[in-house]
């Protein structure tokens, strides 16, 4: 099909979970005229939430008033006010009653995957997968999050009669596993998935043998739900206290920042509470009783639930380590090799048999749509190692600004700087991390710098609160796509950059290599964004609730509103088209 027969729009948003579907809502809000197209590869909406990946037991490591957006509370389960539990179904029901009640599920195409996004003079070109359809839109809004594209490794010269389950899939399967035919399953990888999957096994009553490789980042930290039984985790972990408590780059100014980072009795204190929740964290999963789960301890010098060098979770079901500590689990540090008939064979030599292998193996190129030429001109990572990246095609010299950014990191956060010590070094190497070369982690620099404001990714930042991020970084993102967003100078979104980079790598380890990961830190992100929308960030009424009461979304509701109130995006007024152009 040819470009004269495409179809036009002026917004397309590529993603219908958290981020894709309130950015969607906002923009119509902002441009109500706007010919917006949601396009998502699932049967539902939802994201890592639609309705194909659920399953019982499916729970967010939230409690209820901590997973929403700003503006629409999220009911509780059954009505009961005091079940903290946020189930997997309740945020379905939550997101598709969202796109429900603003219009958005007519502006949906589902079962569309985007197989190649192309740069127009004018905008993008999409193409997708089993479709001759074209769509041409000025406006391109990236919302794929990260677990969108099942990584599936291949054991040589197996004979695939055992059958293989990503642990995206876990949903389709559950009736599956659940039959009196499956007596035992092989869980293969350390993510959070891993742990779900497990435990929903060993409830269903099933032999698990779960094998995590020897080389790899190695088993999660995890906290307890509730501290001592007491504070609830997040909500702890989402107070201003936490901003100084976590050393982050956006957080580097005032009396306080200066006590705890840049002195040595603060950094004493640092370390001391990082140390009492490593110890309440290690004592709620039992890894002193000495049985199998204690292969799950982290395997890290010091403070893993601080450094989440492998991932950092929360227990939110009761009876989750309990379970975790039945002699119906073996736990083997190996790798599968090949798989014959029902047995499967491991690199060490030993073999087990299993009826299902359940794969937590992590994702593939969320970014697959954009060639490599493509995500070096947005700033994007590869996929692969040995793909031309975006350092090699950049007409900006990074090696340097890292090198700067690296000084200023160490100089204003100097508890970062010594790093405890992991089983396996050689994967924390910094010249293997993946860069996300994206001022405010949305805007692609060199486009941006041409005046081209067709583009804006989102999501890739990985932090306890997700959907009041989302709708915060949407809204920016939204303006700054309409040109409401003044952006600083070449050099300052350089050095922005890189910091943030530099950051991420010191602060998450293993995981800021990997990802933009930013956990305890969307504080931080908010005022930055704050301040750029000329907003008021700080919401509490006094300094104690602004230190110590935990920040809820529900803190932010009306800063839409608040914006318009000040005259910003023509104070709300309707335009036509998307009230921009762009190159």
């Amino acid at each position: 099909m040819n470009g004269s027969s495409a179809q036009k729009f002026d917004v397309v948003i590529i993603g219908a979970g958290w981020y894709g579907l309130v950015a969607a809502r906002t923009y119509l809000r902002l441009r109500p005229k706007t010919k917006l197209l949601i396009v998502d590869s699932e049967s539902s909406v939802g994201g890592v939430w639609c309705k194909e990946r659920l399953y019982p037991n499916l729970v967010a490591q939230v409690r209820i008033g901590l997973f929403n957006y700003p503006d629409t509370p999220m009911p509780p389960r059954g009505g009961k006010k005091n079940d903290p539990a946020v189930t997997g179904e309740m945020i379905y029901n939550y997101l598709h009653k969202f796109a429900e009640d603003h219009d958005l599920l007519q502006r949906t195409r589902l079962n569309t995957f985007v197989e190649k996004a192309t740069k127009l003079p004018e905008g993008w070109r999409l193409e997708f997968r089993d479709s001759d359809d074209i769509i041409e839109t000025e406006k391109l809004m990236v919302a794929t999050g990260v677990t969108s594209i099942p990584e599936m490794p291949d054991f040589p010269d197996s004979d695939n009669a055992i059958p293989r389950i990503h642990s995206r899939d876990i949903g389709e399967s559950f009736n599956d596993l659940q039959s009196d035919e499956v007596t035992s399953v092989a869980v293969v990888g350390a993510a959070k998935s891993a742990y779900d999957a497990v435990y929903l096994l060993l409830r269903m009553g099933k032999k698990v043998t779960w094998v995590i490789r020897k080389e790899g980042a190695g088993p999660l930290a995890i906290l307890p739900f509730k501290i001592l039984d007491t504070v609830n985790s997040i909500a702890f972990a989402s107070t201003r206290l936490m901003t100084f408590l976590s050393p982050s780059i956006l957080n580097t100014q005032g009396s306080l920042s200066w006590f705890f980072h840049r002195t040595l009795v603060g950094r004493w204190c640092v370390g001391r509470f990082w140390d009492f929740l490593d110890y309440v964290s290690g004592k709620h999963a039992g890894y002193q009783i000495g049985d199998h789960v204690q292969m799950l301890k982290p395997e890290i010098e010091r403070q893993g639930v601080f450094w989440a060098n492998s991932g950092l979770g929360v227990v939110t079901l009761p009876d989750f380590w309990s379970t975790l500590h039945s002699n119906k689990l073996t736990v083997m540090r190996d790798e599968i090799a090949t798989t014959k008939n029902k047995t499967i064979f491991l690199k060490s030599g030993k073999q087990f048999d299993a009826e299902r292998i359940i794969l937590c193996t992590g994702w593939g190129d969320h970014f697959g749509m954009f060639d490599a030429d493509h995500k070096a001109m947005i700033g994007l990572p590869p996929y692969k190692s040995g793909q031309p990246n975006n350092e090699d095609l950049s007409n900006i010299d990074w090696e340097k600004y890292d090198a700067i950014a690296e000084d200023i990191v160490d100089k204003k956060l100097p508890f970062l700087a010594a790093q405890p010590k992991v089983d396996f070094p050689a994967r924390l190497n910094p010249l293997k991390q993946n860069h996300w070369r994206l001022y405010h982690r949305v805007v692609p620099i060199e486009m941006a710098e041409k005046g081209d404001r067709s583009i804006a990714i989102l999501g890739q930042i990985h932090t306890v609160q997700t959907p009041l991020v989302a709708a915060v970084q949407s809204f920016w993102a939204i303006l700054y796509l309409l040109g409401e967003i003044d952006l600083p100078d070449r050099e300052t979104m350089i050095k922005d950059v890189s910091l943030w980079n530099v950051w991420t790598r010191k602060r998450y380890m293993g995981q800021g290599i990997k990802q933009p990961y930013s956990l305890y830190d969307f504080l931080p992100y908010i005022d930055m964004l704050f301040r750029d929308l000329k907003l008021r960030s700080r919401r509490k009424s006094n300094f104690v609730e602004e230190l110590l009461s935990p920040y809820q979304p529900e803190d932010f509701a009306g800063f839409v509103d608040e914006y318009f109130a000040r005259g910003g995006a023509g104070a709300g007024r309707e335009k036509s088209g998307n009230g921009t152009t762009s190159k």
